[in-house]
C-alpha cells in the first residue's frame, strides 16, 4: 500500500474534517517548534562562531537568564518558521505524526511551500502572539475558543486549509503521550536550569 493510499485510508474516511482537537494541535505545535527552533538557534550559533569573533558569545548571552528566555521564545518561533512549512508541505512534521495530524487543502492535496509558509506566518502572528508572553497567552486563548466553536482556527478558514486528525485509537494515545512527554521534558528544561544555583 502506497504512502497516499494510507493517508486516504486513515486520514480521509475515518476522520473527517473539521475535527476541534485544540490539545494535540497545541502539543505538535509547541513540539514542532521547540525541535525546529533550537536546532535553528544551534546552527546559528555555530555560523556565527565561526563567521564573527563575539556574534555567537552575543547571542548566547541574549537567550540566557529569565529575560532570555523571552528572546529564546521569539527567536526559536521565527527560526522554526521556515523548516516547519517545509516539512507540512512536503509531508508531515515530527509533531503532528506524533499526533496523528495533517494538514491538507479541503480535496486532500498537500498545501506547497508557499501557501504553508504563509500558513505558519499566521500561526505565529495570530495564533502564537510572536511567542510573547501576555500577548501569546491572549491569541492562544481566542485562537483556543474559534477552534472549539467551530473546528476551524482563524488561519485555516482564511486560507482553505483542513487540519485532519487520526482516530484516538489505543496506538494514538502511545504516541500522544510520548508527544506530550517529550514537549514537557524539553520545553521546562530551560526552566529548570534558570532554578540551578551559580
Amino acid at each position: 500500500m502506497s504512502e497516499d493510499d494510507f493517508s486516504q485510508l486513515q486520514f480521509t474516511e475515518s476522520a473527517p474534517a473539521p475535527v476541534g482537537r485544540p490539545w494535540p494541535r497545541y502539543f505538535a505545535r509547541m513540539l514542532d517548534s521547540l525541535l525546529f527552533g533550537m536546532v535553528g538557534i544551534f546552527i546559528l550559533t555555530i555560523a556565527l562562531a565561526i563567521t564573527t569573533k563575539t556574534g555567537a558569545d552575543r547571542l548566547i548571552a541574549m537567550t540566557t537568564g529569565v529575560g532570555g528566555l523571552f528572546v529564546s521564545n521569539v527567536l526559536t518561533f521565527l527560526l522554526a518558521l521556515l523548516p516547519i512549512a517545509f516539512f507540512i508541505a512536503l509531508a508531515q512534521t515530527p509533531g503532528k505524526w506524533l499526533f496523528g495530524i495533517r494538514v491538507r487543502n479541503p480535496d486532500g492535496s498537500r498545501l506547497g511551500f508557499a501557501k504553508s509558509l504563509k500558513r505558519e506566518g499566521w500561526v505565529i502572528m495570530r495564533g502564537l502572539g510572536f511567542g510573547i508572553p501576555l500577548v501569546s497567552l491572549g491569541t492562544l486563548a481566542t485562537s483556543y475558543a474559534c477552534l472549539k466553536d467551530d473546528g476551524y482556527a482563524p488561519w485555516d478558514r482564511r486560507l482553505g486549509c483542513e487540519v485532519r486528525h487520526v482516530p484516538a485509537t489505543w496506538f494514538w494515545w502511545v504516541r500522544a503521550t510520548l508527544g506530550a512527554l517529550l514537549f514537557f521534558v524539553v520545553n521546562f528544561w530551560g526552566y529548570f536550569s534558570l532554578l540551578k544555583p551559580a
